[in-house]
């Protein structure tokens, strides 16, 4: 077999397989913090022979990729900062006087925007509090606020190699143009969201009606409490994002590579926010520097690019690759409907960005198998996993993390609830997918 001929052993080989599978469940149950869970594991790899150190940290540790990732996060967590988007969503709420359906259809279409251009996370950070107490000041139940918004950032997402995580590590990866991304998932991604907010109102349009009394308590918000007082930093961070945007967006004309758009952009904010940061080391504040650190998820994907850099050094990668090819016999529109399908289910099971990342080389290693184009397979990756991130509060850190909140706000929508409604709508969204992949993608 030649798949695990390249170099561990074959009991290296299955301790790899052993190692990220303890990882991924450790990941998974959040029992330890995942930052610690995947360095431990890559740790682990590296001492045991699975794979050497020099090509864990220049061949699998994909420093471009990290790079990326890492200055996007610093990117959209500096512009929240700007409480622009709070401003937009209030400002839109009192100017149109929306009824709980228009509002709900509204607010979600903004989060898929805010997903597309600029983070998942911080979509949900923004607009979730948002929902919850607009939810609350018109008595109506927060669910088809939540479930429409998660699912219309998991989905707004893909439309772009700036959104989500997952969209930034296939771009990063360099498989997938921003311009080319868009021009083929936009129609589909539009597509997707206007059938979610048809069921939505399928679903709900008889329990979604508040008395006018509700409602004027909702429109007497002020926008402007939201907005940053520095108006300097309100302006110039604004203008950054927005250059940072769109040089990612048109970095083919440019010639210049995303990880270092990305970085300029966060360097650039990271001035702006000069008085934080030299307050921090006049302190000598280290828990925050050290959390701050942690949250950027840098090291996390350190640990966890290497771990998946064991599984490809041992072969297995390598292995499943060929049996999909076998399966397939190189057709390429049965390979991407297969991957589109496991994907979604795979995601919706799993936390969607070791899965993603464990797929990555398996797809890539099919890939250089193939004589003829291969884009199809990762649009398959990115629309799979978008619609299966949207499945279960457990497949993603943004909807985690949206669950939680509701929690500490003691709304608590559990995941029973969640899932009678959303699996289901996921399972017509990978449908009408399978069938746009088989008309215009082939």
């Amino acid at each position: 077999m030649t798949e695990f001929s390249q170099g561990p052993v074959l009991w290296q080989a299955i301790a790899a397989l052993f190692i990220f599978a303890v990882a991924y469940v450790c990941i998974l149950i959040e029992k330890w913090d995942r930052m610690y869970t995947a360095l431990g594991g890559a740790l682990l790899m590296v001492i045991l022979g699975i794979v050497p150190l020099k090509k864990a940290l220049t061949s699998y540790a994909n420093w471009p990729i990290l790079l990326f990732l890492v200055s996007l996060f610093i990117v959209s967590s500096l512009f929240q900062k700007t409480g622009i988007i709070s401003y937009f969503v209030s400002a839109m709420v009192r100017k149109f006087r929306m009824r709980a359906l228009t509002l709900i259809i509204c607010l979600s279409l903004v989060g898929a925007i805010i997903s597309a251009l600029l983070d998942s996370m911080l979509a949900v950070i923004v607009i979730v509090p948002f929902v919850i107490m607009a939810s609350r000041k018109m008595r109506l139940m927060p669910a088809p606020f939540l479930i429409s918004l998660l699912l219309s950032v998991h989905i707004g997402g893909a439309a772009t190699i700036m959104g989500n995580i997952m969209s930034r590590m296939l771009g990063a990866s360099g498989h997938l143009s921003s311009g080319d991304m868009f021009m083929k998932l936009a129609p589909l991604i539009c597509l997707l969201l206007a059938v979610v907010y048809l069921i939505i109102w399928m679903i709900y349009r008889k329990r979604l009606i508040a008395a006018e009394t509700y409602m004027r308590g909702l429109l007497s918000i002020n926008p402007s409490s939201y907005l940053a007082k520095d108006q300097v930093y309100l302006i110039g961070s604004s203008m950054i994002t927005g250059l940072t945007i769109v040089g990612l967006v048109i970095h083919g004309l440019l010639g210049w590579s995303p990880a270092y758009i990305a970085a300029g952009g966060a360097v650039a904010l990271l001035g702006m926010n000069y008085k934080d940061i030299v307050t921090l080391v006049k302190t000598k504040d280290y828990e925050s520097i050290w959390h701050n650190l942690k949250e950027t998820q840098g090291l996390f994907f350190l640990g966890l690019f290497i771990m998946v850099g064991g599984i490809t050094y041992a072969g297995i990668a390598g292995f499943i690759a060929n049996r999909g090819l076998e399966l397939s016999q190189g057709s390429i529109p049965f390979l991407s409907i297969l991957l589109l399908w496991l994907t979604s289910f795979g995601a919706a099971m799993m936390d969607n960005v070791p899965f993603l990342a464990a797929m990555l080389p398996v797809v890539d290693h099919m890939e250089q198998l193939l004589e003829v184009s291969s884009k199809p397979i990762w649009w398959s990756l990115v629309v799979g996993t978008a619609i299966g991130s949207g499945v279960t509060l457990l497949s993603s850190t943004a909807s985690l993390y949206a669950a939680s909140f509701t929690y500490q706000d003691k709304v608590q929508l559990k995941q029973s609830e969640y899932v009678l409604v959303a699996a289901p709508i996921c399972l017509v969204l990978l449908v009408i997918s399978t069938f746009y992949f088989k008309l215009f993608l082939f």
